[in-house]
């Protein structure tokens, strides 16, 4: 993809997680007998679990590991398919609804005091996860591409496959590294912040 090309994709990837991201807004006011109850999120018994819990670092660092680079995995193998630009697109639109809701439903229970859970909460690891995911999607859909329409007739961005499949090697790699980063300071680093964080709630 040229950088003319890269831009415009990054503003609909914008478009629809803001657009998404009202949608979540909306669904969590709308729906907040529900899903702001009892036994809801953020509910008044799983912040104090929060509070006491004990976690064993290495095993959730495994358990996020492995999460984080499942979902990898099926991005990568979704883009060599005809699914795979469904798949980017509905990874946007479910990130900007799930924040919403989450972002909502924290400010609803808590106040101001919610914005610093969120806050407590995403520190330090999305930091690298959100950029990573970014440059993820964005591998993903010059796979897509390169697999569904630069076959086509398209003049690619790299003109040989060599080329090509050298820059997406060295891109996917970086990406893994700084998602492994990521899920390091997740599991060693956040929990601490968080179970910190909570005692003032």
């Amino acid at each position: 993809m040229g950088k003319a090309e890269r831009n415009s994709i990054y503003r609909s990837w914008l478009y629809l997680f803001l657009g998404s991201f009202l949608l979540g807004v909306l669904v969590m006011n709308m729906g907040n007998d529900v899903l702001l109850g009892d036994a809801g999120i953020f509910n008044t018994a799983s912040m104090n679990r929060l509070k006491y819990i004990e976690i064993n670092s290495g095993s959730f660092f495994i358990y996020v590991l492995r999460r984080r680079m499942g979902t990898c995995l099926g991005m990568l193998l979704l883009s060599t398919t005809g699914l795979g630009l469904l798949a980017v697109y509905g990874a946007v639109f479910w990130q900007g609804l799930m924040t919403g809701m989450v972002i909502t439903a924290s400010v609803i229970r808590y106040g101001i005091k919610g914005i610093l859970l969120i806050l407590g909460g995403v520190f330090p690891h999305q930091c690298l996860l959100i950029p990573a995911v970014v440059m993820l999607l964005g591998w993903c859909m010059e796979n897509y591409y390169w697999f569904h329409r630069y076959g086509k007739g398209t003049i690619p961005y790299f003109r040989t496959r060599k080329q090509q499949f050298f820059h997406q090697g060295i891109l996917l790699l970086w990406i893994i590294l700084v998602m492994l980063i990521g899920c390091i300071l997740e599991s060693y680093v956040n929990p601490i912040l968080v179970s910190d964080l909570v005692k003032i709630f």
